[in-house]
């Protein structure tokens, strides 16, 4: 089989890729940069330097796949920047996709699409209400690109599958500008805050990747949306756990929802409902391992944050 990823130096696509190959498939790696692929070659691996606002750059990663995982993306805050590089982006990907008789296209979207949690555990089923995202640009982009896919695979028939998950880590380190802010916090001793029963689904990036390989080319998949998680965790437990295993004197305080003041990450109860591809799939996370890979990653990632790497 032969898999197009697009984005793949990136923290999702660059995993996707190792997986892929380690599997026997062939790749084509479409990016601007090599990213986190950067001095790593693979006989069956082809790097394409480029972006997906390019139609004809795409055309020609996309001849002769398969397979495509989307995983290209801007993260751009202003809309008019988003749409043009994420929404284009994307329909110059399924446009060529439909032309060269792709079989499928995975997309990993965010639950940040949700806007707010209005009932918990949250559905796929959820409103979709971006426009209270905290991230609204970034929530407006991915459920343009949720719609194109639907739109593309009743019109023109190309199967789609969508995984949305909240927080995604590896085994390295746990990616998150506010994470890493917190983290030097402990580091420095300060007292640290959270808002009171904030909770999210963690995805260890191993789960991530073994859902889309059960996901790619079943038909079971195709045309669904999927929430995944591996295990569910509170913003308190977080911070208390770095604040172990930097050794900090820092203290951990609950702040009224109402009264926080801080990063919109830490808001809300992001507890999503995984039943659906439990009972469609048979998918299963390993709960366990994550809950340890992910104090690990915290580890590494506090050390690199301590050691300035």
């Amino acid at each position: 089989m032969r898999i197009l990823i697009t984005g793949g130096g990136g923290f999702v696509g660059s995993r996707l890729a190792k997986a892929s190959l380690l599997k026997g498939n062939d790749v084509v790696v479409l990016d601007k940069s090599k990213g986190e692929l950067e001095g790593y070659t693979h006989p069956r691996m082809q790097f394409m330097q480029g972006g997906v606002e390019d139609p004809e750059i795409v055309r020609g990663a996309v001849k002769g796949c398969d397979v495509v995982y989307y995983a290209a993306w801007s993260f751009a805050e202003k809309p008019l920047e988003g749409f043009k590089v994420d929404v284009i982006g994307f329909l110059n990907v399924i446009e060529a996709c439909c032309d060269a008789g792709v079989k499928q296209i995975i997309f990993p979207s965010s639950s940040v699409i949700y806007g707010e949690p209005i009932t918990t555990p949250i559905t796929e089923d959820h409103p979709l209400l971006v426009e209270r995202s905290r991230a609204p640009t970034h929530a407006l982009t991915k459920l343009a690109v949720e719609k194109a896919m639907a739109i593309y695979y009743r019109e023109r028939g190309l199967p789609f599958t969508i995984f949305r998950f909240w927080w995604a880590f590896g085994d390295e380190r746990v990616p998150s500008g506010t994470l890493r802010k917190i983290i030097d916090s402990a580091l420095r001793g300060e007292p640290l805050y959270v808002p009171k029963g904030a909770s999210g689904s963690v995805l260890y990036v191993q789960d991530l990747l073994r859902a889309f390989e059960v996901a790619t080319l079943s038909e079971r998949a195709f045309g669904k949306t999927y929430n995944l998680t591996s295990f569910n965790i509170g913003w308190k437990e977080i911070l208390q756990t770095i604040v172990d295993l930097a050794g900090s004197r820092s203290t951990v305080t609950e702040v009224e929802p109402k009264d926080w003041k801080g990063s919109g990450f830490l808001t809300g109860n992001w507890i999503l409902d995984d039943k659906r591809i439990r009972d469609e799939l048979g998918f299963i996370p390993d709960e366990n391992l994550a809950k340890k890979a992910f104090r690990e990653a915290l580890k590494r990632t506090i050390e690199a944050r301590r050691t300035g790497a």
